[in-house]
């Protein structure tokens, strides 16, 4: 019997799939090309998971959906975090795991959960942060995650701080100390690749413009990116590939109106973002998540709770389309996490 040499391609529309070097087809290759599974399609691969916040029937809800990212529909539960009701857990993701940093229950929490990614269920105890903040904003590559800033006082007085921490992904434990930003600062928006990190403007408490960066491998102070193509806003979304990052939505100042504005940034190259286009409808407070080909953005406000989930193309430009939906409407989530997002390199 003749032996064959099986490699992997991928053909022009993208499709990636064994092949038997020697098979004669009718594509340019001269090779049969079986396509993968369906984790492998012209979507990508991943999942992603959406934590806590608030829905209509439970002030502080800690129920998590998962989205099937490289498959347009809607959100299934996936389990619950470990304390019951958590407005903005932020998330970040390795190929592995989940990871969500604290939240308010109504209390300011300093917990970190992870969960495992590939399969549903409740979240686990990783450790404890440094302090217990509000409306943080994490993300990630393959082996660290990092949160930054949030608000380490409720209101009256809504103190915002200027903190970074990191975990090592991996393991589980306390978050150690990373550096600061260049000002205090809430309600970002973040993404990652696999040596950048990024964080898109935010409030301190006056909505703002600027975008910063890290270098996640190296603790440090932030540094000066640029400015967002928008007004100063608050509570947008992030996503990334390998490559470009992109922001979604946002809060203005007074009178608090959303914007459904989406910009992108090249996250190797300091500037300043440039428009993309549109989401469906102006939308603040929600999670974004993504893999390296596509950006989702779900829930959120928009002004009243939203379940719809949106997604972008990352490498191109236009305007968002419709996903699904989450299993109930939700707002005041944090950043999701996801097993493929562009931090991770996939």
């Amino acid at each position: 019997m003749s032996q064959f040499q099986v490699n992997t391609i991928t053909d022009k529309s993208g499709t990636s799939g064994p092949v038997i070097a020697g098979v004669s087809t009718n594509n340019s290759t001269g090779c049969m090309i079986i396509p993968a599974g369906p984790t492998e399609h012209r979507g990508g691969r991943g999942r992603g998971v959406v934590a806590g916040g608030r829905d209509a029937s439970n002030p502080h809800v800690d129920t998590m959906d998962l989205i099937e990212i490289v498959t347009a529909g809607n959100a299934t539960d996936f389990g619950n975090l470990t304390i019951s009701g958590r407005d903005y857990p932020s998330g970040c993701g390795s190929p592995t795991r989940g990871v969500f940093f604290a939240g308010a229950e109504p209390g300011f929490r300093n917990v970190i959960d992870y969960v495992v990614m590939s399969s549903s269920g409740g979240a686990n105890d990783f450790g404890d942060m440094l302090i217990a903040p509000l409306t943080n904003f994490a993300l990630s590559n393959a082996t660290r995650g990092i949160s930054a800033g949030g608000l380490t006082a409720p209101a009256p007085s809504y103190t915002t701080n200027d903190s970074i921490e990191f975990i090592t992904m991996a393991s589980t434990g306390n978050s150690s100390s990373f550096g600061s930003l260049s000002e205090v600062n809430s309600y970002a928006a973040t993404c990652a690749s696999s040596t950048r990190g990024i964080f898109n403007q935010g409030s301190t408490p006056t909505y703002k413009k600027t975008i910063e960066y890290i270098t996640i491998a190296t603790g440090g102070n932030a540094t000066r990116f640029g400015e967002s193509s928008k007004a100063g806003a608050g509570a947008p979304m992030g996503a990334s590939s390998t490559t470009r990052g992109v922001f979604a939505g946002g809060q203005f100042d007074n009178p608090y109106p959303q914007t459904d504005i989406i910009d992108y940034i090249t996250i190797a190259t300091e500037g300043n973002a440039i428009d993309f286009g549109d989401l469906t409808s102006a939308t603040s407070h929600g999670s974004g998540l993504g893999n390296s080909i596509r950006g989702l953005f779900a829930g959120g406000s928009s002004p009243n709770k939203t379940n719809v989930i949106e997604f972008v193309t990352i490498a191109s430009t236009g305007n968002a389309s419709n996903f699904g939906d989450l299993t109930v409407a939700r707002d005041r989530l944090g950043q999701g996490a996801s097993d493929a997002h562009g931090g991770i390199g996939r």
